[in-house]
């Protein structure tokens, strides 16, 4: 009997702590998806400007940033008035991009998704990791530097 409540309150605390809300990183040690903008500043450590475009309102940037010691030829970040933060994005040098995979490799395993789409003149090679959390996707095509992408991701592997 006193094994059958130990197992059922064991049971209940599992549950209870699957429906406790954690606070999503936002692939910066320290940041967390739906900070407002000065709360990514500070944390960074920098001044995000607006990006002048007509298509890119919320979104801001910062150039020559460096990510742990990696230099960053851009950093731009998504920030919605209503829901704060949204997505990152890093354009770097391809000298760098061996290191970045071998890093997220070594953090997050192996890409859940990879690609090469040859479509006329501009091969494009796609990297995948769904973290649980985000969504990185890092992509090199022969147009773009390097590029790496984060984003809250919308599916809720518990349900799966």
């Amino acid at each position: 009997m006193r094994k059958n409540c130990l197992n059922i309150v064991f049971a209940l605390l599992l549950f209870l702590i699957q429906l406790t809300p954690l606070p999503a990183m936002a692939c910066i040690e320290g940041l967390s998806w739906g900070m407002d903008i000065s709360s990514v500043e500070r944390h960074l450590g920098v001044s995000l400007s607006p990006v002048k475009e007509e298509a890119s309102r919320g979104i801001y940037e910062v150039n020559d940033f460096k990510m742990s010691g990696i230099p960053v030829n851009s950093l731009r970040v998504r920030i919605e008035d209503d829901n704060g933060l949204k997505q990152l994005a890093y354009e770097m040098d391809y000298e760098n991009m061996t290191e970045v995979l071998a890093g997220l490799r070594h953090r997050f395993g192996s890409p859940v998704g990879t690609s090469v789409d040859v479509d006329g003149s501009s091969p494009q090679q796609q990297w995948i990791w769904h973290t649980g959390e985000d969504v990185i996707v890092a992509v090199k095509s022969e147009q773009r530097p390097f590029l790496l992408s984060y984003r809250p991701s919308l599916l809720d592997p518990s349900f799966l």
